[in-house]
């Protein structure tokens, strides 16, 4: 990837240069702060948006997903816009349009409006993100400078997942839930200001042989996945027998056979196929793929829990996943130590399966929990399982490949992320929908009902973490040093 926005500095910065790196660090890592915050900052506000819009309980799920699935099905694609465009301009493309969407979905009126203005979010963040990282990387380049600053972009995503739960619940509690997105719309006119001074200006001479960006086959592979979640979502409403649901499943096996085909033919692939060929590779993305099925479907599902039948408030229920965030963040570091000595396989298998033992926990919890007792176990071993498990998950991701491909293979771990959540959230909602209805129709009260359907969903996430944990097994010992440079992004 082409790293041509603002001139590169020779050692660390100094004078203009240093206010110029300040400004790109601020301005970049503000983006991600939005960008990643939005994937948490919506839960808190998901029971007052059902009962004020009329969502139902499997589609409330779209608002999540909509903004999963488009940020992670783009992804690779905003990298390689910013290649051929740019990195400042599609930057500041992606700004424009996270904000102006951040915008509609505060003025939504219906369920419709707001799926689509998330979705739009989502493509918005897909090509802000990348965008951002390239401009990054190319002003930090002294190798001690770089890695600092990209410590830094890489310590905000535990750090903005948990900050979205409590301002979530902060504004939906003492405001409004709109302003869960108008919230954005300050900051990226500040940020676009920014991003236009002069010292971040595109100064640099464009390649003289430009690369293609594969619209086709993102647009393939969004189409399946979208068409896909779907089907799933709607099998709430029909059975998985009919002819809706089967004709949904196959067009989506025919749009996802269809993106392999243009990927083995395309001169500048979206994703290389042939980085699937390494066991390595394809067991960590398959593993990101089931933990992040089971980790945003039960983070969705534990909050409808807190406020729907414990009765707390957004902001109480935001305030009691803290510990979930610093203690992720304090045991990222801890395995960014481990890794050289203990190495990948046991890392992995260990976090998982503490994350797995957390969300078993879930099983036993009553209509009438205690937070210590019953709810903080849970957050506690998830979050020091996947922050013991996820270093050393990426790495394993993109040891090995060449150094040209390291930032795509980064990139499909990235979007396997986004989308196995997106995946992961539908088919548990639409479980635990099923399980609702099935429950209400014997005769069950609703409080026993709904304490059953998380139940349900509960399960289903432990069964999946599990699988994940199983699947370490088939990783290398993988001892080394963790490179932020190569495992951050696109």
């Amino acid at each position: 990837m082409s790293r041509g926005t603002v001139r590169p500095t020779k050692g660390p910065p100094t004078g203009a240069a240093a206010k110029a790196a300040g400004l790109a660090l601020a301005v970049t890592c503000g983006a991600q702060f939005m960008v990643i915050i939005d994937d948490t900052v919506v839960a808190m506000a998901l029971p007052t948006i059902r009962d004020e819009l009329g969502f139902d309980r499997a589609s409330l799920a779209w608002v999540v997903d909509a903004y999963m699935l488009l940020f992670g099905g783009f992804l690779v694609l905003g990298g390689r816009c910013a290649d051929l465009f740019g990195p400042r301009r599609v930057f500041l493309t992606g700004l424009s349009v996270f904000t102006l969407a951040s915008l509609g979905c505060g003025l939504a009126n219906s369920p419709e409006t707001l799926i689509v203005g998330r979705g739009a979010q989502g493509f918005g963040a897909a090509l802000l993100s990348p965008a951002a990282l390239t401009i990054l990387i190319t002003v930090f380049s002294e190798a001690k400078e770089r890695r600092r600053a990209l410590g830094i972009w890489g310590g905000l995503t535990g750090i903005s997942g948990v900050s979205g739960v409590l301002l979530g619940g902060v504004i939906t509690d003492l405001i409004d839930w709109r302003w869960v997105f108008f919230v954005n719309i300050p900051i990226g006119i500040l940020l676009f200001v920014l991003t236009l001074r002069p010292a971040l200006a595109d100064r640099a001479e464009r390649p003289s042989k430009r690369p293609s960006t594969d619209g086709t086959g993102a647009v393939l592979i969004t189409g399946a996945l979208l068409l896909l979640v779907y089907t799933v979502i709607s099998t709430n409403h029909r059975p998985w027998g009919s002819a809706e649901t089967v004709g949904g499943l196959i067009g989506s096996a025919v749009l996802l056979a269809a993106f392999v085909v243009r990927e083995q033919r395309a001169d500048e692939p979206l994703i290389r196929l042939g980085l699937f060929a390494n066991r390595q590779i394809a067991t960590a993305n398959v593993m990101m793929l089931l933990a992040a099925s089971g980790l945003y479907g039960i983070f969705f599902f534990l909050t409808q829990y807190m406020q729907n039948l414990l009765d707390w408030s957004p902001l109480k229920a935001g305030v009691s996943w803290a510990p979930f965030g610093v203690t992720m963040a304090v045991f990222s570091g801890i395995a960014i130590q481990l890794l050289p000595k203990v190495g990948s396989r046991v890392l992995c298998l260990v976090g998982l399966g503490s994350a797995t033992l957390g969300l078993g926990l879930l099983l036993r919890t009553p209509l009438e929990a205690s937070y210590a007792a019953d709810l903080l176990p849970t957050l506690l071993l998830c979050a020091a399982g996947y922050g013991l498990a996820m270093v050393p998950l990426v790495v394993a991701a993109v040891s090995g490949v060449p150094k040209a491909d390291s930032g795509a293979a980064s990139g499909v771990l990235n979007t396997g992320q986004q989308i196995g959540g997106a995946i992961g959230l539908a088919v548990l909602a639409t479980l635990a929908s099923s399980r609702l209805d099935d429950e209400v129709s014997s005769g069950a009260a609703l409080p026993d009902a709904l304490l059953t359907s998380f139940h349900s969903a509960f399960l289903l996430g432990t069964v999946l973490t599990g699988c994940a944990a199983l699947l370490s097994l088939a990783l290398p010992a993988l001892r080394t040093e963790f490179d932020p440079e190569t495992t951050s992004g696109v």
